[in-house]
């Protein structure tokens, strides 16, 4: 009978409700959980109230979005951010779904629940319906962001929440995805007051696909497609007159990108002519700023200048064509081309880690204008120290730390911008430019198209540049004070002595320490790792100098304060040993932070002296097949050996152990053996034996005789006779031999038994 366990079937994961909430600590009531959102799909049409009453154009939309995503894990709910408008419907992979709204607009709540027909797993697509007046989302610093009218349409900016005001989705810079946006809106605008109609655009990401005039040509679509990782926040939706400027930009592989640049058609005579330079500078900037970023990460280019209401006075980097409100200054360009790489082409994950960005967009605006970069004016190190210098220790613009910032009230101050930029110039004093421009690059190279946190920069400079940068770090971005200036110097070693050194000579070391920086040197230390130097060679730890320790094999100098400008000096000796040849005294300096290497590394070789030794002796018996062995006594310890074997002093081949038997052709002849020694460091040396012999024939014993019955022994024929002292020493055997029934020797061959000595040739 046999018997089969029952298989229980493996159950599918319960589905959940996905998190209303990114985890934000700026913002802990957006962003959303539990999918990826992989693609957005808007389909907008605008239009102006017939009666405008106020100084900005009221106007409406009528749209419907589409996120497609991915779950992680079968969701029975999920949430999008979406505020004010009108919901019509939502449907889930074409199958209507049930939704609510849960808005608190004092803690920055506004979702849009989704419960699917089923369970959502895998991709999935969820479509919005929606209408109505979007309005502008006032942050919590007071500017404005979201839909905004304007004078003569709309612009939509979503820095850092605000989108939501226009379309549902996870309102996170964490969850990047691309885009297809399609606009559709009046062929002409005028102004609030019905006058100055003009031709109109509507400006969004990406590359502009086409522009479709409806059939009573009223109306036109503009149809802009993202084909790019883009964060929410970066999506710009603008509408107004607008001269367009259609241009390209040749970028540093010679391929060129396709740029499309907005001026507000009301702008002033000078306004439109900066933005005119500023396209023309768009090329020589972008070119400019990828030999320190990488390839540029967009597929087109351009800006957007419009007039709008007091409370967006600010520009953003919406990507591929920044967003300036009214006018726009080159440094500012600058600053916002920055973000196509920096918070644009590699996002934070959290609105706390926008430092990364902002920090170093500010930075760059230094580095592009000082004569380090590519203008002629203060390098950006003296820029930002001194702007560094001018914020003395109390002041409360330190009290908060980039990196753990909670509060969105004060986002965008100080801590942000400057210190951040700060930040990114002392990393550069920090670790040199031979690592901190690999890491500019490969921030951007490693990371493209995704959202990142201020612990993996973190880790990426640790690993370029070998260094330890956690207490830095935490100075600079953790802690809320002032943070420290870094010590930068340059570090010499040198050395002193007569090559090569002899057994009891003495180096001397000196290392040096010039001040290069800009405060004086305050924690700044030399390690030497000296393993190269004990090995042949002594340091007395009692003639060491103030401020230079040995720990085991590792030398460490204290560089005593030293004010910018100036240089510290410190030396110390090695006295090479008794028993040391060959070789060198080698060590390798190396700087703390901020410091760097003008000559640290030394190498002194050692006198080579030959190896102890003594001719080898030669042991074993001197009869033909007997085996002999060299030995070496005498030799310095260590020393690897060779062996050659002699016979009258005729090398024999392949004789090269220790060990040899003697061959019969050497009867009569003697053996020697040569050895010579190897040891590193030391000079070899060749040693011959004294001469092992004369060799005798090989000894062979006579056959043993065989008899049956009584043995009668009697001696031999020959040995009767025997004389003398054989006489009884042959009585003895025959008689020995009698009694055991062995074999007898004949004194001849005793004779030669005896003849065979062992003795050793010395």
């Amino acid at each position: 009978m046999s018997s089969i366990a029952a298989v229980t079937p493996a159950l599918a994961a319960d589905p959940v409700d996905g998190a209303r909430t990114s985890g934000d600590a700026m913002f802990p009531n957006v962003g959303n959980g539990g999918y990826d959102a992989l693609d957005y799909d808007i389909d907008l049409a605008w239009t102006p109230d017939a009666v405008q009453t106020g100084s900005v154009v009221a106007g409406s939309i009528v749209a419907t979005s589409t996120m497609t995503a991915r779950a992680a894990e079968p969701l029975r709910s999920f949430s999008l951010d979406f505020e004010g408008l009108v919901v019509d419907s939502v449907t889930v992979d074409g199958t209507p779904a049930a939704w609510l709204r849960e808005t608190d607009a004092g803690a920055i709540r506004h979702k849009l629940v989704v419960t699917p027909s089923i369970p959502v797993s895998g991709e999935f697509r969820v479509t919005v319906a929606y209408h109505g007046v979007p309005q502008a989302h006032i942050d919590a610093d007071g500017s404005y962001e979201g839909w905004n009218a304007t004078t003569d349409g709309a612009t939509m900016l979503g820095q850092p929440v605000g989108n939501m005001t226009g379309f549902p989705h996870n309102n996170t810079p964490g969850d990047k995805a691309t885009y297809s946006i399609s606009l559709d809106v009046p062929t002409t605008l005028s102004d609030a007051t019905g006058a100055g109609a003009a031709p109109a655009a509507a400006v969004s990401n990406g590359e502009l696909l086409s522009k479709t005039p409806s059939t009573d040509g009223t109306r036109t679509t503009w149809a802009w497609q993202q084909t790019k990782q883009m964060a929410s926040e970066l999506l710009i939706i603008s509408i107004g007159r607008y001269d367009v400027i259609e241009s390209s930009v040749t970028l540093t592989d010679g391929s060129t990108i396709p740029a499309w640049s907005f001026v507000d058609s009301t702008s002033t005579t000078a306004n439109k002519a900066t933005v005119t330079t500023a396209v023309s500078q768009l090329g020589p900037f972008i070119r400019n700023l990828e030999s320190v970023y990488g390839p540029y990460p967009g597929r087109s280019a351009g800006v957007v200048v419009d007039r709008v209401p007091r409370g967006i006075n600010y520009a953003l980097e919406t990507q591929d064509r920044s967003f300036f409100p009214t006018r726009i200054g080159l440094s500012t360009l600058v600053h916002e081309l920055a973000h196509q790489w920096y918070g644009n082409n590699v996002s934070p994950t959290t609105w706390t880690d926008i430092w990364i960005a902002e920090g170093m967009a500010t930075w760059s605006e230094s580095y592009y204008a000082g004569s380090d970069g590519f203008g002629t004016g203060t390098p950006s190190r003296e820029a930002q120290f001194d702007a560094w210098n001018r914020t003395p220790a109390g002041d409360d613009r330190w009290t908060i730390a980039p990196g753990a910032q909670t509060d969105s009230a004060s986002l965008y101050d100080y801590q942000t911008y400057d210190r951040s930029a700060q930040f990114w110039a002392a990393l550069r004093v920090a670790i040199g430019d031979d690592a901190f421009f690999p890491v500019v690059t490969q921030w951007q190279l490693r990371n493209a198209g995704t959202s990142r946190t201020g612990a993996d920069l973190l880790a990426l400079a640790e690993e370029l540049s070998g260094r330890d940068l956690q207490a830095f770090y935490r100075d600079w971005i953790l802690d809320a004070d002032k943070p420290a200036w870094p010590d930068q110097f340059t570090l010499a070693l040198t050395t002193t002595a007569t090559v090569p050194l002899e057994r009891g000579g003495a180096a001397s070391y000196t290392l040096t320490a010039e001040n290069t920086g800009l405060v004086p040197l305050a924690s700044s230390t030399a390690t030497l790792d000296v393993r190269g130097i004990l090995d042949r060679a002594s340091i007395d730890q009692t003639t060491l100098p103030a401020g230079v320790t040995l720990t085991g094999d590792v030398l460490v100098w204290t560089v005593p304060a030293t004010d910018p400008g100036r240089t510290a000096t410190t030396t110390f000796a090695a006295t090479v040993a008794d028993d040391a040849s060959g070789g060198a005294l080698t060590t390798e300096a190396a700087a703390s932070l901020g410091g760097t290497c003008a000559s640290c590394s030394s190498t002194l070789a050692v006198q080579e002296y030959p190896v102890d030794a003594q001719a080898p002796i030669i042991t074993g018996d001197t009869a033909a097949g007997a085996t002999l062995t060299a030995t070496t006594p005498g030799w310095t310890d260590g020393t690897s050996f060779a062996y050659s074997w002699a016979v009258d002093g005729t090398p024999i081949p392949d004789a090269m152990t220790p060990t040899f038997t003697i061959p019969a052709a050497a009867v009569g002849r003697t053996v020697t053996v040569t050895v010579t020694g190897s040891l590193a460091g030391y000079v070899a040396q060749s040693r011959t034996s004294a001469p092992f012999g004369p060799v005798i024939a090989a000894i062979v014993p006579s056959p043993s005789p065989s008899a049956s019955g009584a043995a009668v022994v009697s001696p031999p024929r020959g040995q009767l006779g025997a004389t003398g002292s054989e006489a009884p020493i042959a009585a003895i055997m025959w008689a020995l031999a009698a009694l055991v029934g062995g074999s007898v020797l004949s004194m001849a061959a005793m004779r030669r038994r005896r003849g065979a000595r062992r003795v050793e040739s010395v």
